[in-house]
């Protein structure tokens, strides 16, 4: 039975507001890049992820996230993969999680994500997040690869902006938890004005076109190749059951509509609604519930503001948009990105005995020598599952 909405559903407030931001980090690097490499319409992805954040606000009442599917999005700039081929993405990606969700076979494939497997993806997401963080710090964009020169000595831009933003990150921390995220972007955008001045803006409605991308049958077949296979197992790890179980970490019964066959539901509809606009394929993400839960969001208030800032952006003017998320210098948003790694690690915290710990670390390192937690899930759902059924036999 659905629960009545409360008053304390919606709260907002700076520290909901900070908390909103706090995904950022995975998010902005993944849109500038697929709009400014691969041709994605910055109105379709602006509006697109605005519409799904607050679809899931209305729903779920909680900082559940909304990301880029990041395999998806991985392959399309790593194969140079054109707008239409990435809504392909979408496409199966909402195919098959309304068809799971409507067949209500999320019980089914829940024998195959235990708890020591959903707690080993999240310590693989947490280590592909130290990982991005890194790569944001260490190869900053053009403007930030210089130096300042400052009482006669020189400091190089990237240690200006890592140092910074660390010590932004730690005075937030102890003084104000909540408004860490919402400090570190202040910091990032002040600096970044300080460095490079405002960017010129134009403002002007622009709605996203309807079915601007309709793809062919081959184009349709190559993108459940290369992008829907390789994309479903680390979905249904990541973004339904590693959330669900996250949910209901932080939350407790406030989470207990938070289910993984809702979880497919909003997914596939949030995915079907991006095919139509031509935006980027989205999801889920346990990693992106932490970043919202440790930074300060605690009700669907941080999604609905979050959504309502993307949505206006998108309808006025997806390029303005890009100018104005461009002045967050990729190195702050590496810092933010290793906190929220810290804090999703921690969620291991309550597995027990040696067969819980082996196969989360398991999951771990496959996913660290591979950096594919769907090899490390296949895996560890294996050795998990022959360990009890060897068990079994002995009893």
């Amino acid at each position: 039975m659905q629960k009545a909405i409360h008053k304390d559903s919606f709260v907002f407030s700076l520290s909901e507001f900070s908390g909103a931001l706090a995904d950022l980090g995975v998010m902005l690097p993944l849109i500038l890049a697929l709009i400014s490499l691969n041709g994605m319409d910055a109105t379709a992805v602006f509006v697109g992820i605005g519409i799904a954040y607050i679809l899931v606000a209305l729903i779920y009442r909680l900082p559940i996230p909304v990301q880029p599917l990041k395999s998806v999005s991985a392959l399309s700039l790593a194969l140079g993969l054109s707008p239409v081929m990435i809504v392909t993405g979408a496409i199966w990606n909402a195919a098959t999680f309304l068809g799971m969700g409507f067949a209500r076979l999320d019980r089914w494939v829940e024998k195959a994500f235990p708890k020591p497997v959903v707690r080993g993806i999240q310590l693989g997401l947490a280590w592909l997040l130290f990982k991005s963080a890194w790569k944001l710090v260490s190869q900053p964009s053009s403007p930030w690869q210089g130096s300042l020169t400052f009482s006669n000595q020189t400091i190089a831009w990237v240690w200006i902006l890592i140092s910074g933003a660390a010590i932004f990150l730690f005075v937030f921390l102890v003084w104000k938890r909540d408004f860490a995220a919402l400090g570190l972007v202040v910091f990032g955008v002040g600096i970044s004005t300080f460095h490079l001045g405002l960017p010129p803006l134009t403002l002007k409605l622009t709605l996203p076109k309807f079915l601007p991308l309709i793809p062919t049958w081959d184009q349709l077949r190559r993108g459940l190749i290369l992008l829907a296979i390789p994309q479903i197992p680390l979905s249904l790890g990541n973004s339904i059951y590693a959330t669900a179980d996250a949910a209901r970490t932080y939350f407790g019964e406030k989470a207990d509509h938070v289910t993984e066959r809702k979880l497919m539901l909003t997914m596939g509809t949030i995915d079907g609604a991006i095919a139509l606009i031509g935006g980027m394929p989205l999801c889920h993400g346990c990693g992106g519930l932490t970043a919202h839960y440790r930074l300060g969001a605690r009700t669907g208030g941080a999604p609905l503001m979050l959504g309502s800032m993307f949505l206006a952006l998108g309808l006025l003017g997806g390029e303005a948009s890009m100018q104005i998320f461009s002045l967050i210098p990729f190195p702050v948003l590496g810092v933010l990105l290793a906190y929220v790694g810290f804090q999703h690690m921690l969620l291991a915290r309550d597995l027990k005995g040696l067969i819980e710990w082996f196969t989360a670390l398991l999951v771990l390192i496959l996913a660290i020598a591979t950096s594919n937690l769907g090899i490390g899930f296949l895996c560890g759902a294996v050795v998990y599952h022959v360990w009890g059924w060897l068990r079994t036999k002995a009893d």
